[in-house]
């Protein structure tokens, strides 16, 4: 009897880590695109790795005829994809999503690490946030939501 519990014990993280094995093929695959290519970051093609949420407030930002909140290339991290190096150091669940660390280095030098949080949308995993230095303080998604929520409350201002 302690066997068959033992086995069963054995068995129940497996789905958790089948989520995170997939999540992290899907962000090397999503950062093998940005890094060996010239991403378009308005093409279906690139935008096809974010939420619908994420991917359409980053168009919307890449609208403005000044410099928004995405000054580069977000995969990458980088304006330059060249000599650019990045690793999956680490993956988690946390709860449905699953947080992806990825080690950015240039060169060989160290430039730094990003937490991808991925959640799935249908069958897919998706980029929902991106948190610059790992931290959920610098989380992409709300920087761009409260810039493009601010420039259209100054555009019907001016109206």
């Amino acid at each position: 009897m302690r066997w068959i519990l033992a086995l069963v014990f054995l068995t129940l993280p497996l789905p958790a880590f089948a989520e995170t094995q997939d999540a992290r093929k899907f962000m090397q695959g999503a950062l093998a695109f940005a890094l060996h290519r010239e991403p378009d970051p308005r093409s279906p093609a690139y935008l096809r790795y974010f939420t619908r949420q994420l991917g359409n407030a980053m168009l919307l930002d890449g609208s403005r005829p000044e410099i928004g909140v995405v000054e580069a290339e977000v995969l990458c991290q980088c304006q330059d994809n060249e000599g650019v190096t990045a690793k999956v150091v680490r993956v988690a669940a946390i709860g449905a999503d699953v947080a992806v660390r990825v080690h950015y280095a240039s060169d060989g030098d160290w430039r730094h690490d990003a937490a991808f949080i991925l959640r799935r949308e249908g069958q897919h995993w998706r980029i929902a946030d991106i948190w610059d230095d790992g931290k959920a303080a610098s989380s992409l998604l709300k920087a761009l939501e409260a810039s493009n929520r601010e420039r259209f409350a100054r555009g019907r201002k001016m109206h």
